[in-house]
């Protein structure tokens, strides 16, 4: 089934042919209610993001950027406001409402340009993590909540969506870097949905140890990744990790009833948006 000029296989993403045939009704109305032009500085990446599955850009935030999110997490982690707060994960509740630099990063001319080349009409917001990970000697099935994502899985959001993953540290191999199964967004193995996290061990038996590719960088540094391929973040051994997570999509509530992931930004954000941009966050609950 074709998404902008992007064959979507059903048998590679937890989503069946009917949910695709919806997926694409949204992606039609979407090209028509808002004008989408390509622009072709992106094009390159588009095409990593469609063959491999991911694409890397490093120092695409400026450093003064990424200090005011810094800063930011600390000042509510310093006043008790975090979402989560465990021994593994310190995680922002709302960023887009309390974290004026994670907006001015989610609604960035060069991001959103990136994500409409992907789907081929103006994209959503579909949700934003700021969270701090911190080292642990447990094993990874053992680590509750956040830290499952330390084995390897497939997202369940769409048929078709993209996470911006923005290391805000120096992350290296005992950091927790991010890493992903090349071409495992198109090409699975049966069975793969008969539990929801795999071992390393268990995802080389399938994919070989070529096409896993375990990305580290520093501060800026973005990779993007189409989630419906494996992927996880590795358990950190040493240090911490700070982490933003933007989710772009083209329908957060187009068949989910909960309230989009996104939550909650602060109406004088959204009405300062020029109007071009104002369809990302159709969804987002402004207050």
């Amino acid at each position: 089934m074709e998404a902008n000029n992007f064959t979507v296989n059903p048998d590679c993403c937890w989503h069946g042919a009917p949910e695709i045939t919806k997926y694409l009704d949204v992606l039609t109305r979407r090209k028509l209610q808002y004008k989408t032009d390509i622009d072709n500085r992106y094009t390159d990446t588009t095409k990593s993001l469609n063959v491999d599955g991911y694409s890397v850009i490093n120092s695409f935030i400026e450093k003064d950027r990424l200090l005011s999110v810094k800063n930011e997490f600390e000042e509510i982690k310093n006043s008790g406001e975090l979402q989560y707060n465990d021994f593994y994960t310190e995680q922002v509740a709302h960023p887009l409402l309390n974290c004026k630099s994670v907006s001015n990063i989610a609604f960035d001319d060069r991001i959103i340009n990136i994500a409409k080349n992907f789907f081929g009409c103006m994209p959503v917001l579909n949700n934003v993590q700021l969270r701090k990970s911190k080292a642990t000697n447990m094993q990874e099935s053992s680590i509750p909540g956040n830290g499952s994502t330390t084995l390897f899985h497939c997202d369940k959001n769409s048929p078709r969506f993209l996470k911006f993953f923005f290391y805000l540290d120096d992350v290296g191999p005992k950091n927790g870097p991010f890493t992903y199964v090349e071409g495992s967004h198109i090409k699975k193995f049966s069975g793969w949905k008969n539990k929801l996290r795999w071992t390393q061990e268990e995802i080389e038996s399938k994919y070989g140890t070529d096409k896993i590719k375990t990305f580290f960088g520093m501060p800026g540094d973005l990779i993007i990744a189409n989630t419906n391929g494996f992927h996880k973040g590795m358990k950190i051994t040493e240090g911490e990790r700070l982490l933003l997570v933007l989710f772009y999509n083209i329908h957060p509530t187009e068949w989910r009833k909960s309230p989009p992931w996104s939550g909650m930004m602060k109406k004088q954000t959204f009405d300062s948006l020029p109007e071009w941009k104002k369809p990302l966050a159709d969804y987002i609950n402004k207050v």
